[in-house]
Parts: structure tokens; C-alpha cells; sequence
């Protein structure tokens, strides 16, 4: 993965988590934890030639991730 696409996760990212009220909105730890999540969906998938292009046809993966990582913080 190059620079770009990290560029790209880590502004897809923070525009999804500056969509969430004050209320609910990822800390930085969740955000971080967020970025490597989708980092690592993506990497994973790629053996099967998905890209990013493709996540975006189907789903919002940047969001997915966030509420992942949320879920994941609240259960500690």
C-alpha cells in the first residue's frame, strides 16, 4: 500500500468521524484504531482485486470501521 491510499484512509476517516455528533463522535484513539482497520480490510482484499472503488459501491466502509473500533473500545 503507498503513501496515497494511506493518505486516502486517513481522510476518508476523518471526514466520517467529523460526521458524528459531539456526542458520539470517535476519539482519537478510535479514529487511529479506525484507520487501521479499513488499512488492513483493504489490504486483505486486494489479493481478490478489490479496491477502495469497489468498497465504496457497496457500503460506507470508512464509517464501518469507525463504529468497529467504537464497539470494540466500549467492551473493555
Amino acid at each position: 500500500m503507498d503513501q496515497q491510499q494511506l493518505d486516502d484512509i486517513g481522510a476518508r476517516i476523518g471526514e466520517a468521524a467529523a460526521q458524528y455528533s459531539p456526542a458520539h463522535r470517535p476519539t482519537p484513539e478510535q479514529v487511529a484504531t479506525a484507520a487501521s482497520i479499513l488499512r488492513d480490510m483493504l489490504a486483505a482484499v486486494r489479493i481478490h482485486g478489490v479496491t477502495f472503488a469497489d468498497f465504496d459501491a457497496v457500503a460506507d466502509f470508512p464509517r464501518l470501521a469507525i463504529q468497529l473500533a467504537q464497539q470494540s473500545t466500549s467492551e473493555r
